[in-house]
């Protein structure tokens, strides 16, 4: 289906007309008749073969934004902050349409709505495979804002008996200490609610067992955190060797405005391992191959879920007194 507005002049019509046209062909359809939906809106609609086809919701949606895509980018009519309401269905027919309206975002909003995306899907792995007993979060930069996303992502996985750290194809920053010193906290006290009979932890840590995530993407102080982890004993790292980008550089100006960088400082592990050039091994290697790709299947998460359950198997669980 092609959605334009009513006041496209003859010469859109009939590009657009011929563009759908020839969509259709490669598919055997044809198409049927146009139809003015409101006071804005023209249709077209494709007769097939196999209606089934041509008229499920997910393939008419499709048609839907890429007809009113191809429209408004020759138009240059949708931009950031107007939006474009478009008529969906399930069948070729006005009657149970209801309207869909179309927000166009900047580039790095939209790249910002993939990652969210891309996080919950990861959450929901881990919440499955484990029935909901290992937590999962996702650090994406070395920074402020990432800093206190952990926190609160932290606070909202304390009530799970494990947890997933996963820092892959973050960049780096300066963080790793900041990080370190809240997963490093010892238990001292928890709480128990009247007749909750279960401890209640303080959402500042995390005690249970924890496994963080590397792969070739994590760089800079993505890897000085992976290390501090392992070197600290607090749990294992799954992934493959880190970028091997941990070096600190200075910038200076030159007299034609132009800037040159240069190794200021280098950092080095408490056991003398010059961290420049050197990717952070992994206790678990595992690694994501473009078959696993293509499958959608992501087989470093499924591993670190694997850890983090035969941890669990093997730690014994303690009844505090007074509790039921």
């Amino acid at each position: 289906m092609l959605i334009l507005p009513a006041e496209a002049d003859e010469a859109t019509v009939s590009t657009a007309t011929d563009r759908i046209s020839a969509v259709a062909a490669k598919h055997s359809g044809q198409v049927r008749n146009i139809e003015r939906w409101g006071r804005r809106r023209l249709a077209y609609e494709l007769d097939h073969r196999n209606e089934g086809y041509w008229w499920s919701s997910t393939k008419q949606t499709a048609m839907v934004i890429y007809g009113l895509t191809d429209y408004l980018k020759a138009t240059n009519e949708l931009k950031p902050n107007l939006t474009a309401t478009v008529m969906v269905n399930d069948k070729p027919v006005r009657d149970g349409a209801w309207e869909v309206t179309i927000t166009p975002v900047t580039g790095a909003a939209f790249s910002d709505l993939q990652y969210e995306r891309w996080v919950d899907q990861r959450r929901d792995i881990v919440t499955k495979a484990s029935n909901g007993e290992i937590g999962y979060l996702h650090i994406r930069a070395m920074d402020a804002p990432s800093l206190r996303q952990f926190q609160l992502d932290l606070a909202a996985n304390r009530t799970r008996r494990a947890l997933v750290i996963d820092q892959r194809f973050n960049g780096g920053g300066g963080i790793d200490q900041e990080l370190l010193g809240i997963l490093a906290g010892r238990q001292y006290q928890y709480t128990i609610g009247r007749d909750a009979g279960f401890q209640q932890p303080r959402p500042q840590n995390f005690y249970g067992p924890m496994v963080v995530m590397q792969n070739e993407r994590s760089a800079s102080d993505a890897e000085m955190f992976p290390a501090g982890f392992k070197a600290l004993g607090l749990g294992k790292v799954v992934g493959v060797p880190t970028m091997g980008a941990v070096i600190g550089t200075g910038s200076a100006t030159l007299l034609d405005g132009s800037t040159i960088r240069t190794p200021g400082s280098g950092v080095w592990t408490a056991t003398g391992e010059n961290m420049e050039n050197f990717g952070v091994p992994p206790d678990v290697h595992v690694d994501n191959t473009p078959d696993d790709f293509l499958k959608k299947r992501d087989a470093q998460l499924e591993k670190a879920v694997e850890v983090l359950k035969q941890e669990l198997a093997s730690k014994k669980t303690t009844v505090p007194s007074g509790s039921k």
